[in-house]
C-alpha cells in the first residue's frame, strides 16, 4: 500500500506532522510504523532524514535510515548519512541550512524533524535556555528567495531570525508567516524598499528589529498606505538602524511600546510614538530632528534617553514630569 505516497489531500500527512509535533510524547516510533505500511511523499522524506540523523535512539534512528534507503535517491542518502557523522556539532539550524540543500524534500520538514528529536532527547533535563532555542528559528543562512508552505508546520516558535539576504523576498514571506505564534521578528540585511507593516499584524509581536548590517540602502524605507496593520498593539520593543524611514508619520499607534531605538533613520519627526505613554528608554540619535514634540515630557515611564547627533534648531523639553529619567545624553550634531 502507498496511501502516504498518493495523499492528495494531505489529510493523512497531516495527521503525521501533528504526531512528530507533540511535544508531551515521543511518536516517532509509531509514525515510522505508519511509513513502513504507507511509503512517503516529499514532506516524509524531510522527516525520515531528519529522525534518521538526530533521534537519539540508536534502533530508531536506523529504521527511519533504512525507510530513506528505500525510498530516497543515493545522493540524498549520502547526504544524510555525512550528516548524521557530525550531528554532535551541529547545535542549530543555521549550521547545515546552507549545505543541505535538496531537491527530494524540504528543508522545514527537516527542521521539524530535527527539532522534535532533540527536544524528545532533551528530556525531563530541558532547561529555559533549550525551551527558548527549541522555540527559535534562526534563518539567517537560508538560500532561497522566498519561503515554502512548510514553514507554516513550526507552529510552536516564537522567535525568528530571517534571511539575512538582499534576495530574500519578505512580502512573500509574510503571509505564510501569520500562522506561527511569533513574538521577536528579527531582519538584518534585507533590501527593504518599503516598511514591512505586514509584520504588525502578528498579534503576539513583542520585539522588531531590522538592522542593515553591511548592506547599504540606497533609498529609503517608504511607509505605504495600504492596510489597517501601521501600528501594534501589543509590540513592546522597536529596533530600527541604519535605513531612513519615509512617510514616518503615518506609522503607529504602539501603545504597549517600552523601547524604541531608532537611529540614523532620517526621521524628521516623531509622532508616531505619541501614544508609546510606556516609554521607558527612547534612542534618537543621528536623525534629522529639528525640534521635539512636547509629549516627550509627558512620558513619566521615560528612565533613558539620548536626542544626540541631530539637527536641533530649538530645543524646547519640559524635565518636570520625567521623574524617572536616569540617563539624558545630547550631543548635537549636523
Amino acid at each position: 500500500m502507498s496511501y502516504l505516497a498518493t495523499d492528495s489531500t494531505g489529510q493523512l500527512t497531516a495527521q503525521i506532522t501533528r504526531l512528530l509535533r507533540d511535544e508531551s510524547t515521543d511518536n516517532i516510533p509509531l509514525l515510522l510504523e505508519m511509513i513502513e505500511g504507507g511509503g512517503v511523499n516529499r514532506c516524509i522524506l524531510g522527516y525520515l532524514f531528519g529522525i534518521a540523523v538526530f533521534h537519539p535512539l540508536k534502533n530508531i534512528a536506523d529504521k527511519a535510515l533504512n525507510l530513506l534507503r528505500k525510498h530516497a535517491g543515493v545522493a540524498t542518502l549520502r547526504q544524510a548519512e555525512k550528516l548524521k557523522e557530525g550531528a554532535a556539532y551541529h547545535y542549530n539550524e543555521t549550521e547545515y541550512l546552507g549545505k543541505y540543500r535538496n531537491p527530494e524534500f524540504d528543508i522545514f520538514d527537516f527542521i521539524l524533524a530535527n527539532k522534535m528529536c532533540l527536544w524528545h532527547r532533551a528530556g525531563a533535563s530541558r532547561s529555559p535556555y533549550f525551551e527558548v532555542s527549541h522555540r527559535t528559528l534562526n534563518l539567517s543562512l537560508y538560500p532561497e528567495q522566498v519561503f515554502s508552505e512548510a514553514i507554516s508546520t513550526l507552529n510552536f516558535i516564537q522567535f525568528i531570525t530571517l534571511p539575512a539576504s538582499k534576495q530574500f523576498d519578505l512580502d512573500a514571506a509574510i503571509p505564510m508567516l501569520m500562522p506561527l505564534p511569533l513574538e521577536n521578528v528579527y531582519l538584518e540585511n534585507l533590501r527593504l524598499e518599503h516598511f514591512p507593516t505586514g509584520l504588525f499584524a502578528l498579534p503576539k509581536l513583542k520585539i522588531l528589529s531590522i538592522r542593515k548590517g553591511t548592506y547599504r540602502p540606497r533609498a529609503p524605507m517608504v511607509v505605504r498606505l495600504e492596510g489597517n496593520t501601521m501600528g501594534s498593539t501589543s509590540l513592546e520593543k522597536l529596533e530600527i538602524e541604519g535605513y531612513t524611514i519615509e512617510n514616518g508619520a503615518a506609522l503607529g499607534p504602539f501603545p504597549a511600546l517600552i523601547e524604541a531605538d531608532l537611529t540614523r533613520c532620517g526621521l524628521e519627526h516623531i509622532d508616531f510614538l505619541e501614544k508609546s505613554t510606556r516609554l521607558s528608554r527612547l534612542n534618537l540619535k543621528s536623525n534629522d530632528l529639528k525640534e521635539l514634540p512636547a509629549f516627550i515630557g509627558q512620558l513619566m515611564q521615560l528612565r533613558w534617553l539620548d536626542l544626540s547627533n541631530n539637527p536641533f534648531k530649538v530645543l524646547h523639553l519640559d524635565l518636570s514630569e520625567l521623574y524617572q529619567l536616569e540617563h539624558f545624553e545630547l550631543k548635537l550634531g549636523k
